[in-house]
């Protein structure tokens, strides 16, 4: 089990305050969406414990609003809630990456076949967007947006497929391995590259091609992280 942390305070942005001022709603959006961006890019590193009485003084909102961000981020895999033992950032193990790897490809490979057959054109336009949207993103340099993107890009794929009972298992998924991505310097590439990678996936889905899609999102998907047991931390 992850060893818990301490770790320093963190007052968020001006405009995460802002929403978290907002009606309730907003609020929890915006303070979500805060968090999940700490987590994922590892600022809030595995292990890390978390207070709802020092998360909402620093976004500036309430604990009830905390509670629930916290259970949407429970949902998420990104933090394990224990009762009085209190949160954590949910640990980084490498057998847990590996198998979420795996289970990623299976499914996403699964719903390729089924995405291909019922694309229409105007969910193809669609997904021509993301990955110009995403392209985009690499060349500002966003490396959270492109990360972002990329998981619209996978998920919007996945959706076509109408396997609906697997998305949230599907996110799970994507956000651990980016995570994983993320820690070990070894494991980025440059973020022209993880867009240009979208670029086979998409002109599978168009030309309808369902056999061809799942062998280049396997490809994909393999060669997305190395799951190496030294590159991460429990």
């Amino acid at each position: 089990m992850a060893r818990k942390r301490s770790r320093a305070s963190f007052r968020a942005p001006n405009s995460v305050r802002r929403a978290a001022a907002a009606p309730r709603q907003r609020a929890r959006d915006a303070v979500y969406q805060w968090l999940k961006r700490r987590i994922v890019l590892n600022e809030l590193r595995p292990g890390d414990s978390l207070t709802e009485l020092g998360l909402a003084a620093e976004a500036g909102c309430s604990q009830g609003t905390v509670r629930e961000v916290l259970l949407r981020l429970q949902e998420d895999g990104l933090v394990v809630r224990e009762g009085h033992r209190g949160t954590t950032v949910t640990g980084l193990d490498p057998e847990e990456a590996a198998e979420l790897l795996a289970l990623r490809r299976r499914i996403e490979m699964r719903g390729a076949e089924r995405a291909a057959t019922r694309a229409t054109s105007g969910q193809v336009a669609e997904m021509r967007q993301l990955y110009a949207a995403m392209a985009a993103a690499a060349r500002r340099g966003d490396e959270y947006e492109v990360l972002i993107l990329d998981m619209e890009f996978h998920l919007a794929l996945f959706r076509l497929a109408g396997l609906h009972a697997l998305n949230q298992v599907l996110v799970r998924c994507m956000l651990h391995t980016h995570r994983s991505r993320l820690w070990a310097p070894s494991h980025r590439r440059p973020l022209a590259a993880t867009a240009s990678r979208h670029k086979p996936i998409l002109d599978h889905l168009a030309a309808g091609d369902g056999r061809a899609l799942a062998r280049v999102l396997g490809e994909h998907i393999d060669t997305i992280v190395d799951v190496a047991p030294q590159s991460l931390v429990s």
